[in-house]
């Protein structure tokens, strides 16, 4: 069984006559790092909690304007005293289209609860989140779970059940990286059907024994272009650290980078198909 964090169940808001299945042609999603909505500032403690709400308002628009069907976020703050004491997701759930949320929280002490969290338009079903081993000196980080069923255009008998994951990888060690990895293959391999894993890696594919590109071969997962320049989610150097991975049975039709700044990372958004049962 997964180890679960402290964690909400999923929910929805307020909206009404939520459909239950998503029956578009393709699959929309992005996943941002969100950076505990101090946006570009050097740090979330040092801003008024007006500035925070006014930076998440930012980040929502882009959001909204994304028209995603899954949105994968990290460094999601429940109410913590570092960051304007108030939940971050709850807000962006009150302030978006995206009325249906999960969240899940891996790092807790006195000035912060904050975690990985995913948004929708659609009710999840069966929504777990995962804590990694600590890892003293950071923040124990971690990745939440979440499913919706699939009928593109109803062209199916039946619905699948398409399995999406937002996870943070450690920043200062690929050794810790590598054991966080070795945990979600564990918690993962399981899982059967389309799945779709988005995130901070805090690594790239180009890195000697990459742990993203571990990852995606113990998991059997895709990445859009992995050697492409221009793709760059993060800092000066043009670091790609935030990726979208598939399985097999899905591909990319369209993938990018926003250019906007609402965080110290860049938002990424991808296309998904569904592979024909003959496809390679």
């Amino acid at each position: 069984l997964p180890a679960l964090s402290g964690v909400a169940n999923a929910a929805c808001g307020s909206s009404t006559d939520i459909p239950g299945v998503v029956d578009s042609p393709t699959l929309r999603v992005v996943t941002l790092n969100m950076a505990h909505g101090r946006k570009d500032g050097r740090n979330q403690m040092l801003l008024k909690g007006e500035t925070i709400r006014n930076n998440l308002l930012e980040l929502a628009e882009l959001l909204d304007r994304a028209e995603a069907h899954v949105i994968a976020l990290q460094e999601a703050d429940a109410e913590s005293a570092w960051s304007g004491k108030f939940n971050h997701v709850d807000f962006l759930v009150e302030n978006s289209v995206y009325s249906c949320s999960f969240h899940g929280i891996h790092a807790s002490n006195r000035m912060y609860d904050f975690g990985t969290a995913l948004l929708s338009r659609y009710p999840f079903q069966g929504a777990f989140a995962h804590s990694f081993e600590p890892s003293k000196p950071t923040t124990t980080k971690g990745f939440s779970v979440a499913a919706l069923d699939w009928n593109p255009e109803g062209a199916l008998a039946e619905p699948v059940k398409v399995k999406f994951v937002s996870v943070h990888l450690d920043f200062s060690r690929r050794s810790v990286r590598r054991s966080q990895i070795d945990e979600m293959v564990r918690v993962l391999s399981g899982i059967e059907g389309p799945l779709v894993v988005m995130g901070d890696f805090n690594t790239d594919w180009q890195t000697e024994d990459s742990s993203l590109k571990y990852l995606a071969e113990q998991l059997d997962l895709l990445a859009f272009e992995p050697h492409t320049e221009g793709l760059s989610t993060y800092g000066d150097k043009g670091a790609r650290l935030d990726w979208i991975l598939v399985s097999s049975d899905l591909d990319f039709s369209q993938y990018a980078v926003f250019p906007e700044v609402v965080s110290d990372h860049s938002a990424v958004a991808a296309e998904l198909v569904l592979k024909e049962p003959d496809d390679d």
